[in-house]
């Protein structure tokens, strides 16, 4: 059997070259890769961002004209104010350069470069334009070496063509926007033309070419680009440098935007970190070595290391750790050992866990019974009322709303059980809280009598209205009175009071019962917190949500022994005198 100690020198060679001289390889590979990734993404972004601000542009330029066609086109416009707003147009526009008016012949009969005649029917602009549809230029270099183009819309009178209306505009924006465009320290973009033509160009020198109406069709990119969709290539530019490519379309206008890179610059980050790699790789090779063969003994402690890491992980509750040991001597004995003791501790876990789960579904299980028994209590108090009286209409129709009130309160306790963690869902309308509180209250009258509880209720004279949901009012009151009467086992009283304030109402029930202690008052909104022997603790949290829905609050005062005073404070509506 090899001693530890040899073992140890020989895997730390081993383990140290193999993983680093792989990791490099592929580090470099992926770098290389993703490196290409990024950069033809960030600038296709960049490229697709451009485009878009381009044709918006000339497409708003187009909607502009448009625009002014259409005011043209109405009747009973003078003259004098037509070249008003001729005027108005080009001033508040700065990329309308020059707006000419033609009648249904082709005559020029109005601009905003003075009046002329000017015979215009042969113009193609004229022509298209007659014909209802919009016609676009090619670019070309205006007089103050401006890059333009002519955009001819048709005037329309009643869906009829009666003229055009021909305007210059002004692309220098797009030489701006193009210019703005700054790819690392040497990237740049250019517009062409559907045709190959440099219509703009970020470079001083690019746009020498522009002027001279250069042609670039001989990229391939450029010819690539012109059928509609996003190129992305490596290949030498106009000048021989190698660089990498990125090309959009503009489909509206049939042009494309290139933006190109210098590869040398694109690769610059990754060719620092093929260099850092294989020092790294060159350094830590040499020191594995060195340092396995004169401090291996040292290293003995690893597998003590790894089971004290271990030991930790099971502290912290990953009981799933498993210590992985393949050395033949003792250290993987304690690892079988070790490995043995976790999967036992995982079982006892599992128990607890199961046992957990069961006291908690009984506990579920005994609410559900305490928090339906009272509506079925109601159906069966109602169906031994109708079976003595089911002669009389007015006491089926009577049993017939006990029995669909309450089939419609265990449905909505169970939807409320079910969406506990949803946010409530209120139909507000506008309610007599006074009659409200005064209807619920009688429902418990008989049984609060047969426990010795008297019920007093002292409210105002005017009618206090509030906007409300009605079921979920007449849950938190029912909720209210029957924690209060379940809490006066011996008998008592419960007043039921309100206070009117400017903008709000305050309704108080105040018990005098056993009380609630002050260590469980604090979580009394908490979900599944009870004081009682049973029930699943979701009444006044429910309740809480249902007010703190309608704007308002819900607050909890008790004293052991003396009794608990719940309050509810809404916001009310006007206040109307009772009739």
């Amino acid at each position: 059997m090899k001693s530890i100690a040899t073992k140890l020198i020989l895997l730390l060679i081993i383990s140290l070259l193999i993983p680093l001289s792989i990791y490099g390889i592929l580090s470099i590979w992926t770098s290389r890769h993703f490196n290409f990734k990024s950069v033809t993404e960030g600038n296709l972004n960049v490229a697709k961002r451009a485009a878009s601000e381009i044709d918006l542009y000339v497409s708003n330029n187009i909607a502009i004209l448009n625009a002014l066609a259409q005011n043209l086109g109405r009747f009973y416009i003078p003259e004098h104010e037509k070249k008003l707003m001729l005027s108005n147009y080009k001033l508040n526009f700065s990329g309308i350069e020059k707006i000419l008016i033609t009648n249904e012949a082709g005559k020029e009969v109005m601009s905003t470069n003075g009046d002329s005649s000017v015979d215009l029917s042969q113009d193609i602009a004229y022509q298209t334009a007659i014909n209802g549809e919009v016609y676009k230029s090619d670019v070309f270099i205006s007089e103050n070496l401006s890059p333009s183009m002519t955009i001819a819309v048709p005037l329309k009178r009643l869906d009829t063509v009666k003229g055009a209306m021909i305007a210059d505009i002004n692309l220098i924006a797009m030489w701006n926007l193009v210019d703005n465009i700054r790819i690392g320290e040497k990237g740049y973009a250019f517009v062409v033309t559907g045709e190959g033509k440099l219509i703009a160009h970020g470079l001083g020198s690019g746009k020498v070419r522009v002027l001279r109406n250069e042609m670039v069709s001989v990229l391939s990119i450029v010819r690539e680009v012109q059928r509609g969709k996003d190129i992305v290539d490596i290949y030498r530019n106009i000048d021989g440098d190698k660089v990498i490519g990125v090309a959009v379309p503009i489909p509206s206008l049939g042009w494309a935007i290139v933006i190109e890179e210098p590869l040398t610059e694109a690769y610059a980050s990754t060719r620092q970190m093929t260099l850092f790699l294989i020092i790294l790789i060159i350094t830590f090779a040499l020191f594995a070595s060195i340092f396995g063969y004169r401090s291996g003994k040292r290293y003995i402690v690893q597998p003590i290391q790894t089971l004290i890491a271990a030991t930790r992980r099971i502290a912290d509750g990953d009981l799933d750790s498993k210590v992985i040991i393949e050395t033949r001597d003792e250290f993987e004995e304690v690892s079988d050992s070790f490995n043995k003791m976790t999967g036992q501790l995982k079982i006892l876990q599992e128990e607890i866990r199961r046992n957990e789960r069961i006291a908690f579904m009984n506990k579920i299980a005994a609410g559900l019974v305490h928090d339906l028994r009272h509506p079925v209590k109601n159906i069966e108090n109602g169906t031994r009322l109708i079976m003595k009286m089911h002669d009389r209409e007015e006491d089926r129709q009577a049993f017939k709303n006990i029995i669909t009130r309450e089939l419609d309160n265990i449905s909505r306790f169970l939807d409320d059980l079910l969406n506990l963690s949803r946010p409530v869902k209120l139909t507000p309308v506008t309610l007599d809280i006074c009659n409200e509180i005064s209807s619920i209250a009688d429902m418990f009258r008989e049984e609060a009598a047969n426990k010795g509880i008297i019920i007093n209720k002292y409210f105002p004279d005017e009618s206090v209205k509030v906007k409300a949901d009605k079921f979920s009012i007449e849950r938190v009151i029912k909720n209210i009175i029957r924690n209060a009467i379940e809490a006066m086992a011996d008998g008592g009283s419960l007043t039921i009071s309100e206070g009117l304030y400017p903008d709000y109402v305050n309704i108080e029930f105040r018990d005098t019962g056993s009380g609630i202690p002050p260590d469980k008052l604090e979580n009394m909104f908490t979900e599944f917190t009870t004081t009682k022997g049973s029930g699943l603790g979701l009444g006044l949290a429910i309740a809480n949500r249902i007010i703190a829905a309608h704007n308002g609050t819900l607050t909890i005062e008790s004293e052991v022994e003396k009794g608990t005073a719940v309050t509810i404070r809404l916001p009310h509506l006007l206040m109307h005198p009772l009739p």
